[in-house]
């Protein structure tokens, strides 16, 4: 009797202990050429950053609870180093171009693209791009993973923007400087 009183007690200690390994699933997955490019056109937020060109920010007012206040275009990298990108995704491919010389690009076959909240993850053979979108505006903030990208002509930005937006916001340009 007092086996069998152990057993029970150590089985019902095994099942309250298990923890919940469901994982929520990606709200878009795409993992073949096909259904990458089809991805695009599916959903509002591959639409959106896959609609034109993604141009470098920055947070210039950390303060401001205002977006077009708060993020400016990325001073040191558009305006006086010239090291950082510009972004275009379209669909196949996502491509990487200096912003003071739109010549000077590195581009990436896309291999899969998931979409996950407000997060949109693009998968290269050698990177993985992942956006997340702070701000409905869209500001989105970039992580690269996986092998390291020259970064004296292609360093990436912490936040993008579509590049018809730029203009609203406070710093869209670099002003009167020469570099």
């Amino acid at each position: 009797m007092k086996k069998l009183l152990t057993l029970a007690i150590v089985c019902l200690f095994t099942l309250a202990c298990k923890q919940n390994t469901q994982q929520e699933a990606p709200a878009h997955q795409a993992t073949t050429k096909e259904e990458v490019a089809k991805a695009f056109e599916s959903t509002a937020a591959l639409k959106k950053i896959s609609s034109e060109l993604l141009v470098p920010m920055e947070i210039v007012e950390p303060a401001s609870k205002d977006v077009t206040t708060k993020y400016g275009l990325e001073f040191g990298g558009n305006c006086y180093a010239c090291d950082v990108v510009n972004i275009l995704i379209d669909g196949e491919m996502i491509n990487l171009m200096n912003a003071c010389d739109l010549h000077s690009q590195v581009s990436y076959t896309i291999e899969s693209v998931e979409e996950k909240g407000k997060q949109i993850s693009i998968r290269t053979q050698s990177h993985t791009f992942v956006f997340e979108q702070v701000d409905d505006y869209p500001v989105y903030s970039l992580k690269v993973i996986g092998e390291e990208i020259d970064e004296s002509m292609f360093r990436e930005a912490s936040f993008y923007t579509l590049r018809s937006l730029l203009e609203t916001f406070e710093v869209h340009d670099c002003g009167d400087f020469e570099g």
